[in-house]
């Protein structure tokens, strides 16, 4: 499995189970593997430390941003381990990644380390498919790994792709139009802010924009409306509740009201449809600290 990568503030953001893979095959300088996702969700993570991450968005059903870039098909984004990464995708998702050693980089792709936070192509598909052809490789044969000489090989095959996939290409930095930038602003805000009844109209007023375009914003964004947003959220926080709470002293209702929700029937139900179970089936099977 993949190593060192930290995920905090996860939020699930479509229907159905929720699971994926992250998985990985660590060398002497980098690492590579994939990042599936089968429901949208949002998180903030951490790259493997002293490395630079280098994403490629193979599959692709909905609207995904990383660090504010909107990401399409075969786009590569570079992320850095010092700070954290924001990742946000309405639907489906799978992304190649190679990790490589800051002090690798140095010395054989040093411009690379300028190139964080930026988008590119991937050029005909270059290092994508380097990635797939030596994942295949290495299922078949699992020994090649106790070869020294095959992990040197390897590792300059994937550098390689990289150098051939990136060349001469300059990279573009968020192209954002203001109301995009302000739903950034939105998201963020909503973040500490979900215990309050806010209201739409009341975000537009603080945010110096129309309903209109704040929800044309989102929806470019994230696939959703920002009413849609907010109830996602909440319903996150909701399933977290309740997997942490005492099932002997605590009401689904208690919770449920907590977070805004006062119609109880509707709230199962689309609790369930985001879950795959009912609250109450949650709360009867906590989750162990």
């Amino acid at each position: 499995s993949a190593k060192n990568w930290l995920h905090l503030l996860k939020y699930r953001f479509d229907t159905g189970e929720f699971y994926g893979r992250n998985d990985g095959i660590q060398l002497n300088n980098l690492q590579f593997g994939h990042s599936e996702r089968h429901e949208g969700s949002m998180f903030k993570g951490y790259s493997p430390k002293d490395c630079l991450t280098i994403g490629i968005l193979q599959k692709n059903s909905g609207r995904v941003c990383v660090n504010h870039l909107k990401m399409e098909l075969d786009n590569i984004i570079v992320i850095d381990d010092s700070k954290p990464y924001d990742f946000v995708s309405s639907h489906a998702t799978l992304l190649a990644l190679v990790s490589i050693r800051k002090s690798h980089v140095k010395k054989e792709i040093p411009w690379l380390l300028d190139a964080t936070d930026k988008k590119f192509k991937d050029r005909n598909g270059i290092l994508s498919k380097t990635i797939e052809n030596e994942w295949e490789r290495i299922l078949k044969e699992p020994t090649l790994l106790h070869n020294v000489h095959e992990i040197d090989n390897l590792e300059k095959k994937i550098t390689q792709a990289i150098k051939d996939s990136l060349n001469a290409q300059t990279g573009h930095t968020a192209n954002l139009t203001k109301g995009e930038i302000t739903a950034f602003e939105v998201k963020d805000f909503l973040l500490d802010s979900l215990k309050e009844n806010i209201s739409i109209a009341t975000l537009s007023n603080q945010f110096n924009v129309s309903d209109r375009t704040l929800s044309n914003s989102f929806k470019s964004l994230f696939g959703i409306t920002p009413k849609h947003f907010i109830k996602l959220l909440k319903l996150n926080h909701t399933h977290e509740d309740l997997q942490l709470a005492d099932p002997t002293t605590t009401n689904v209702s208690d919770i449920a009201l907590k977070w805004g929700f006062l119609h109880f029937s509707r709230f199962a139900k689309e609790y369930k449809s985001l879950f795959g179970v009912l609250p109450s089936e949650t709360l009867a099977s906590p989750m162990a600290i």
